[in-house]
């Protein structure tokens, strides 16, 4: 029997967890990536160094493989269009590509990582999302009420290449500083004052059947994801409008794989926000939630190895583990793990610092019976 060759570009904490679930069953894994110095590193994973937009690299990496897949969606534009040109509908039938797999397809990661794309997207969906317009030096202005949010069209997460301006004045201010270089592009996104976020992961296989967890609450401190909540603490409508729209998106871009997908919600509204085409922060919980974890699901997709389900999953709470004060949040994690419904993941990281994210923490059960010192991590 064959053994899958599995190939993941990039090399995180994401793709270590991936390599995981591969590992158990019987699939080879290796990874492309420009930093050797990684968690995949840690597990043991061969890595292949290289830049991103170095196709020649990438092509004699995949010539070594079977599937490709992701573990990290900010990948240059020209190379998702070469990785596109090796897909068997658009390539000449060639010894080195013409069975190469790749989940989910680059246009997915295309639309994801730009947010004007993305917002349009949902648009021709008629899925509801936050008002925006594009902003460029040629077309500095916008019929969008304040307040507003300015991202980086490209490349920005964690709250990095955001703004929130509310006047006229922030915004000249802004405008002073924008355009460096005189070709940046930015999204104007209306800012919603929302109750809550949430988020859908789910899993999506190559004959289309789709598998959910169903929705996540999601709390953030300084940009960054802090606690998932599992199930999330919102109606039964809203929960069931959630996963709809989930559904339709991934159904859209003909996904397979696992997919996050992240949601506003103000006063029983629904507003689309944006999705990562991959594993997704927030569907960590997974791990100790009693069923296939998203990196279980996500293998299984890609591969068609398998086929598992999601029956029935437990209440779970997840704690991101940051960088700062990384000792002192140790020291807590490890008297906290005394207590079995604990579960520690760390990521194998060399270097802590600031808004870096070392690793997460299960309690299998509810909010309400988790110990408050788990808040101080």
């Amino acid at each position: 029997m064959h053994k899958i060759r599995l190939g993941i570009l990039g090399s995180g904490q994401l793709g270590q967890m991936m390599a995981y679930e591969a590992f158990l069953h019987g699939i080879s894994v290796s990874c492309y990536s420009p930093d050797y110095e990684s968690p995949m590193k840690e597990i043991g994973v061969p890595i292949t160094v290289g830049s991103f937009d170095d196709t020649e690299a990438i092509l004699k990496f995949i010539s070594n493989i079977d599937i490709l897949t992701f573990e990290f969606e900010n990948i240059p534009r020209s190379t998702l269009d070469f990785l596109d040109s090796l897909l068997p509908s658009n390539v000449n039938k060639r010894e080195t590509n013409d069975k190469i797999k790749i989940f989910p397809n680059p246009n997915s990661l295309r639309i994801a990582q730009d947010r004007f794309l993305e917002k349009n997207h949902f648009k021709s969906l008629g899925l509801k999302t936050p008002e925006f317009a594009l902003l460029t030096k040629e077309s500095s202005n916008s019929l969008i009420p304040f307040p507003w949010i300015i991202k980086t069209l490209r490349f920005g997460y964690d709250g990095k290449g955001q703004h929130k301006i509310s006047t006229d004045q922030e915004f000249k201010d802004f405008l002073k500083e924008a355009f460096p270089n005189g070709n940046e592009e930015y999204l104007i996104e209306q800012k919603i004052n929302f109750d809550l976020e949430v988020s859908v992961i789910l899993t999506r296989f190559q004959n289309g059947v789709i598998e959910t967890y169903g929705a996540i609450e999601n709390i953030h401190k300084n940009h960054i994801l802090d606690i998932s909540i599992f199930p999330a603490r919102i109606s039964d409508a809203l929960q069931k409008k959630a996963i709809e729209i989930a559904k339709s998106l991934s159904d859209s871009l003909n996904y397979v794989g696992t997919i996050g997908v992240e949601f506003f919600i103000k006063d029983e509204e629904i507003f689309l926000n944006e999705y990562a085409p991959r594993p997704h922060n927030s569907g960590h919980f997974s791990q100790d939630s009693g069923n296939p974890s998203q990196f279980k699901m996500h293998i299984a997709a890609v591969t068609d190895l398998f086929r598992p389900s999601l029956e029935r999953v437990s209440p779970t709470v997840m704690k991101n583990i940051l960088g700062d004060s990384f000792e002192d949040s140790l020291n807590r994690v490890n008297r906290l793990l005394s207590d079995p419904r604990y579960n520690l993941h760390l990521y194998g990281k060399k270097e802590s610092r600031k808004g870096r994210k070392m690793g997460h923490l299960n309690f299998s059960g509810s909010i309400d019976e988790i110990d408050p010192e788990i808040f101080k991590i």
